[in-house]
């Protein structure tokens, strides 16, 4: 597909999302009804400006206004397209819901058993010393702890459920955003609950014994890496190959929120 034909095609995306919503949910966005300059048109430049890799919004203003002016004539000054896209954010929860309908992201009932992952990704806004002291986003972000990395940051967390392909990105079902502190399993316990038929792969912070007994009653199966604790200083064979077989399978999932950190800049 090449750029124009990508940029339609975001932008139809976006009137469609738009036409769908209720008129409540618009008019509490928009703070105005007829603006020369649409939504539409705001949310078809950031999605057009990621899906080229341009990594912040200065960058995909000016590109905007350097090479697509004859496409966009009414574009704002930066401070103007920097408020219109302020004034959507509540929106792009509902926009990821809407993506996600696309056939393509649904599980697939012909399987026997869909195996489905889980994990979550911090986004990092400061980290180290500067995390106690970062002011950004207080009303939706906190300190937290990334077990992976051993750091503490300051920000919030992207939780993912995907569904395996093997040797493949994993496609994204469903996603939520929450603070830094919150645990993993909170965040989404209520969504996984709600999976039944399903084999579920996730890491150590997802192992709850009362979920998997409520997971079971929906014939579906909670796999985690075997954790160690006082009672249980050493894993058998048979337990370290089965918790390398689930990493192995998470590998999926992890190659996705790799390829998402290098083409947003999440954690930059």
């Amino acid at each position: 597909m090449d750029w124009q034909n990508q940029l339609i095609t975001v932008y139809l995306t976006s009137c469609k999302f738009f036409s769908q919503l209720s008129p409540y949910i618009f008019l509490k966005i928009s703070p105005n009804s007829n603006p020369s300059f649409t939504d539409e048109e705001t949310i078809t430049i950031y999605i057009f400006g990621i899906l080229n890799e341009l990594k912040n919004i200065k960058s995909i203003f000016k590109f905007t206004k350097n090479f697509l002016s004859e496409w966009f004539p009414n574009l704002p000054s930066y401070e103007g397209f920097l408020f219109r896209l302020n004034n959507l954010n509540h929106l792009f929860p509902e926009l990821s819901k809407f993506l996600l309908q696309n056939k393509k992201f649904k599980l697939n009932s012909n399987t026997t058993k869909p195996f489905v992952l889980i994990d979550s990704l911090p986004i990092i806004l400061a980290k180290g010393f500067r995390a106690h002291k970062c002011n950004t986003a207080k009303e939706i972000s906190s300190i937290g702890f990334c077990s992976s990395k051993n750091l503490f940051y300051f920000g919030l967390k992207l939780h993912l459920t995907a569904l395996f392909k093997n040797k493949r990105l994993a496609s994204p079902v469903s996603m939520k955003i929450t603070r830094a502190a919150t645990h993993d399993l909170t965040a989404v316990k209520n969504d996984l609950l709600n999976l039944n038929h399903s084999e579920l792969f996730a890491d150590r912070a997802y192992c709850d014994q009362f979920t998997k007994q409520k997971l079971a009653k929906k014939n579906s199966n909670l796999h985690t890496p075997i954790k160690l604790s006082r009672s249980k200083k050493t894993l058998s064979y048979d337990e370290k190959v089965y918790s390398k077989s689930v990493s192995s399978i998470r590998q999926s999932i992890e190659i996705l929120f790799n390829w998402l950190i290098e083409s947003s800049g999440i954690q930059t």
